[in-house]
């Protein structure tokens, strides 16, 4: 049986939705404070020696984030461009740094993507802090520009 580009979208879909849910469950550990956030982020490829974007976050965690990509592997699905990657992300606010890794699904011929960004430290308000926020929307292979949206969990220390 062969799977076709928009199953296997809607496959990684429903695992990172499955991800979203299980989260708030393992995040309520004593001691933290958790926020809920959504919003939007418009990236652009930057100049490296690898992948580089660069994106400015609106929403609860206004900011800009760099990404440096780390790995690029095809998945060799049949009739397909479909790549999945791994890369260091540090998203930069007012309140202090956000720092992690970022791993998704991305179709090279729509620029389509969904990730998984995993927050494992942070500074100032942030620090640390955990999180897993999942993204979705596109960048464009070819433009080098994308349009997206985030929703996820920030778990924060609480400060005595």
């Amino acid at each position: 049986m062969l799977i076709s580009e928009e199953d296997n979208m809607k496959h990684a879909l429903v695992f990172v939705a499955v991800c979203v849910g299980l989260w708030p469950v393992a995040a309520q550990a004593g001691g933290h404070r958790e926020a809920r956030v959504g919003g939007t982020l418009s990236t652009d490829v930057v100049p490296c020696s690898s992948l580089c974007t660069e994106s400015d976050w609106d929403g609860p965690l206004e900011g800009t984030s760099s990404f440096t990509l780390i790995s690029l592997e095809d998945l060799a699905i049949p009739n397909a461009s479909i790549s999945k990657f791994h890369g260091d992300l540090v998203l930069s606010t007012p309140r202090g740094d956000l720092i992690g890794q970022d791993t998704g699904i991305w179709d090279l011929e729509t620029g389509a993507y969904v990730d998984v960004y995993t927050v494992t430290s942070g500074t100032g308000d942030y620090a640390g802090a955990t999180a897993l926020i999942i993204l979705s929307g596109t960048l464009d292979p070819v433009t080098g520009h994308g349009d997206s949206q985030y929703r996820g969990l920030v778990s924060t220390p609480r400060r005595r």
